[in-house]
């Protein structure tokens, strides 16, 4: 059964925008004041708007990512309805990926506001586990469940499988970062640069260029 077009644009568009959004909140984790007293524990203390600028950014580009993980399923269910079940597995821990990363913004950016002195919420919100390694574990099953899904239907080209495979790797390697402490400048901390900043957005990344291949996806190929 065909795709319905418009259903594929508003898929493969959510998925570019969350892209785009991703990319635009990641620098402002890095443009941070210096601060030459600031402890592992304080970190580098920023202002709110900044703090709330990202938080915004986050939000949109989750918002998006969810419209995209809804319609996985029926991606892969149009293709070839035999291997639906690993369409729905896909989608429903990206929705969940979607809402638990969302939840430990939200409380970053609430932490923001309730709080009158200026923080550093990578450090002070213990939310390191929930879009860390959390975040990591679901990255990791959507990337098998997807990529298997998309080789065996042949919904999308087979580099959108075999690299959906590559960044369930990637974020699977990224677990074991919640036995490294919080200190967010090393790269491999529960919150660090590189195990949450760097592969979130690899992730994000690697998800606009496959809705770019949803753009671009012709009928399906039944098998």
């Amino acid at each position: 059964m065909p795709f319905p077009r418009t259903a594929q644009r508003w898929i493969g568009g959510a998925a570019i925008a969350g892209g785009i959004f991703a990319l635009a909140e990641l620098p402002l984790y890095f443009v941070v004041p210096a601060c030459n007293t600031c402890s592992v524990d304080t970190g580098s203390l920023m202002p709110d708007g900044l703090i709330l600028a990202r938080t915004l950014f986050n939000f949109l580009a989750l918002t998006a990512f969810l419209i995209f993980m809804s319609g996985v399923r029926f991606l892969i269910g149009r293709a070839d309805a035999r291997y639906e079940w690993f369409g729905a597995v896909a989608g429903t821990v990206g929705v969940a990926w979607t809402i638990v990363d969302m939840v430990a913004k939200g409380l970053e950016g609430s932490s923001a506001i309730q709080t009158a002195e200026l923080i550093d919420p990578t450090r002070t919100v213990p939310t390191y586990l929930l879009y860390g390694s959390i975040s990591h574990l679901l990255l990791a099953v959507f990337g098998v469940a997807f990529g298997y899904a998309v080789l065996r239907t042949r919904a999308l080209a087979p580099w959108v499988g075999w690299s959906a495979f590559g960044i369930a790797l990637l974020h699977l390697a990224g677990v074991p970062s919640m036995f490294f402490g919080y200190n967010s400048s090393e790269f491999y901390a529960s919150n660090g640069w590189g195990a949450v900043a760097m592969f979130n957005g690899i992730a994000a990344l690697w998800l606009a260029v496959v809705g770019i291949a949803v753009l671009r996806r012709k009928a399906p190929e039944n098998t």
